[in-house]
């Protein structure tokens, strides 16, 4: 497999994670807790990302 079309694959993997775990957080947290785990969701979606995208460089 070419590393562009994992490189494609991995991203939209993490963005439909990502939208999941959103709307899960909207559904399921209250009111008052939405918003600290929309930034802990963000937060935890650019450290995966970077760790994806160094391991990528690594292959």
């Amino acid at each position: 497999m070419k590393k562009n079309w994992l490189e494609i694959g991995l991203s939209t993997g993490l963005v439909f994670l990502m939208i999941v775990l959103i709307l899960g957080a909207q559904m399921v947290l209250p009111a008052e807790m939405r918003s600290s785990s929309f930034a802990l969701i963000v937060l935890l979606f650019m450290v995966i990302m970077g760790f994806v995208g160094l391991k990528l460089v690594n292959m």
